[in-house]
C-alpha cells in the first residue's frame, strides 16, 4: 500500500471526499495500514485477508457500542474492494490524541480508573446477536482450555529465556479457577497500549475494535498486567469489577499473550515483544 494508491481508492471510492490530502500515518498494527484523511478522517486498509474478517467487524457491530465513558471509533463509509486493492477498507472519524504507547498518562491511577470503568461499562451492554468468542476473534474470550495446548506449548518454546516452571505454574492456576458460567458478554479483546488514546494526559478513547465479541469478559483484564503495577493495578482491577476468579483468569490471559507474542514474533517485533516481557515480568511479580 502506498499514499498515492490510498488517495486514488478515495479519489475512485468516495466522490465525497475526493481531493482530500492523505498521509500515512506510523502504526505498529500487524493488521492494517493506516492513514489520516483531510483533517477530521482516517483510513483502515487490510494489509491481509484475514484482517478483512476484523474490519467487518467493526463496520457491523461498532454502531451499537453507545453509552460508553470513553470515546470508540465511529465508521463513516466503508469502500470496496477495487482493480488496484483486493478488499473492503473503511473511513472512521478522527479521534484526536495519542496512543498510550506513545504517551503514557501523567496520572496512572486515574487511567486505570477510566479503563476499569470502561471495560465493565462494555460487558454489560446488551449483547444479543453479537459474534461470539472464537477462532475469528483469535479466541479472545474463550474458555481458557480452548487455549491451554497452545499456551502451553509457548511457554515450552520460551523455556531458555524464561522460567518453565514459574510460568507453567502460573498457568496452571488460571486453568484451575472456575471458568466462565454467565452469559457471554462483550469485550474488546486487545486492550493494549497502543489502542488506548490519551489527551493531555488523560486517557480519553479506545480503538481497534476488530478483535471485540462476547464472551469471558476476563481477557479485558490483561491490561492490570501489560500496563500497570501497584496501586493503579489494584485500582483498575477494581472499577473492572473483577473478583478473585476473574482475576485469576485474566492474569492466565495476560500469560498468554505474553507467551504467545514472543514466541511467534521473537525479536521481528520489538514494539511487541518489550511489551509482551513486560507483561511476562509482571504476571511473575505477582505471581
Amino acid at each position: 500500500m502506498s499514499t498515492s494508491l490510498a488517495k486514488e481508492l478515495v479519489d475512485r471510492g468516495m466522490p465525497e471526499w475526493a481531493g482530500q490530502p492523505v498521509r500515512p500515518l506510523a502504526a505498529t498494527g500487524t493488521d492494517n495500514w493506516m492513514f489520516r484523511l483531510g483533517s477530521d478522517k482516517i483510513l483502515r486498509l487490510p494489509r491481509r485477508p484475514s484482517a478483512v474478517t476484523l474490519l467487518r467487524r467493526e463496520w457491523d457491530w461498532l454502531p451499537a457500542l453507545r453509552g460508553l465513558p470513553l470515546a470508540v471509533p465511529e465508521p463513516l463509509a466503508l469502500g470496496e474492494p477495487d482493480p488496484a486493492y483486493p478488499h473492503p477498507w473503511m473511513v472512521l472519524k478522527w479521534q484526536p490524541g495519542e496512543t498510550l504507547a506513545t504517551r503514557p498518562p501523567t496520572n496512572a491511577l486515574a487511567a486505570a480508573d477510566s479503563l476499569g470503568a470502561f471495560a465493565r461499562a462494555l460487558r454489560n451492554l446488551p449483547g444479543t446477536g453479537g459474534p461470539i468468542a472464537g477462532s475469528a476473534n483469535h479466541n479472545r474470550g474463550v474458555p481458557l482450555a480452548t487455549i491451554d495446548g497452545t499456551t502451553r506449548r509457548c511457554i515450552g518454546d520460551l523455556a531458555r529465556s524464561w522460567p518453565l516452571a514459574d510460568l507453567s505454574g502460573l498457568w496452571a492456576d488460571a486453568m484451575a479457577a472456575p471458568p466462565w458460567s454467565g452469559a457471554p458478554l462483550w469485550l474488546h479483546g486487545d486492550l493494549s497500549a497502543g489502542n488506548l488514546l490519551g489527551n493531555a494526559g488523560r486517557l480519553t478513547g479506545v480503538i481497534d475494535f476488530g478483535l471485540m465479541a462476547r464472551g469471558d469478559p476476563a481477557v479485558d483484564l490483561i491490561p492490570a498486567w501489560s500496563l500497570f503495577e501497584g496501586a493503579a493495578r489494584d485500582a483498575f482491577l477494581q472499577a473492572a469489577g473483577a473478583d478473585r476468579d476473574m482475576i485469576r483468569r485474566g492474569r492466565g490471559w495476560a500469560l498468554y499473550s505474553g507467551v504467545v507474542a514472543l514466541a511467534y514474533y521473537g525479536e521481528n517485533h520489538p514494539t511487541l515483544s518489550r511489551i509482551s516481557a513486560r507483561t511476562l515480568e509482571a504476571v511473575l511479580g505477582d505471581a
